[in-house]
């Protein structure tokens, strides 16, 4: 067993955590307001910054943050320039839920609901039925996905009102019980390399005339948890999805 030492400044206090932004400004508002300007009912939008469109893609890059792009502008020019504080970006940063692990912000993202609605409160919780601790990215022990999480996504809420939906992700997600609990709607399109991903989010974004594509990239958050945040393996994956990005909007 190894002991890790963090080094802050000065002691961390409740003061400086964040709070989640939930019903303003949190990971768990941005599809209800993109589904909302698509005309898409009994959802609600609340991030006044995003105008209404037709069609919609949604990139989400696993474990890369508003800070992590502020500090490495030099891996991520693209990215960068889309921030708010430079060269003319209008983004502002919205807050994960809490807590924010891969399993609970999935969920929000794609059913609009903060971690105590959706029910995927952490990287493992205590199924109540049998008191065992499941692991909520794996899904084990194994229950029925749609007895732990009920409520629709936004992508078949979509999906039923008539707009274009797909999901553009690595064809290890496509059966997975956390895709079909959090992100299951519409169609799924498997491809194993990131550019392959970009060019077909593309083509499905142009498939309707309202569209939603949501597509997804997992390794710079691998990266960052095997190698550290700064670590060489880390840098290289950032520089990588910085290009896939702007692959993705030319």
């Amino acid at each position: 067993m190894s002991q890790q030492v963090w080094d802050h400044p000065e002691p961390l206090s409740l003061d400086s955590a964040p709070v989640p932004e939930y019903g303003a400004g949190s990971l768990a508002d941005l599809l209800p307001t993109l589904a909302a300007g698509m005309d898409v009912p009994d959802v609600t939008a609340s991030l006044t910054e995003l105008s209404p469109a037709d069609r919609n893609c949604v990139f989400l890059i696993d474990g890369l943050g508003w800070e992590q792009l502020r500090t490495h502008p030099d891996e991520a020019p693209f990215m960068t320039s889309l921030l708010g504080t430079s060269r003319g970006g209008t983004g502002r940063p919205i807050t994960a839920g809490y807590p924010a692990t891969t399993a609970t912000s999935l969920a929000s993202v794609g059913t609009g609901l903060p971690p105590g609605a959706h029910g995927l409160p952490g990287y493992t919780a205590r199924n109540p039925e049998t008191g065992e601790l499941m692991n909520q990215l794996r899904w084990q022990p194994w229950t029925k996905p749609s007895k732990w999480q009920p409520y629709p996504t936004l992508f078949q809420l979509a999906d039923a009102a008539g707009v274009h939906t797909a999901q553009v992700s690595s064809p290890h997600f496509q059966n997975t019980p956390l895709t079909k609990v959090a992100l299951s709607g519409g169609t799924f399109h498997g491809r194993l390399t990131g550019e392959d991903r970009m060019d077909l989010a593309a083509e499905q974004l142009a498939a309707g005339d309202r569209s939603l594509v949501y597509t997804y990239y997992a390794e710079v958050d691998g990266k960052g948890h095997r190698f550290g945040v700064d670590s060489d393996p880390w840098r290289g994956q950032l520089m990588y999805v910085d290009r896939l990005v702007q692959r993705l909007a030319e």
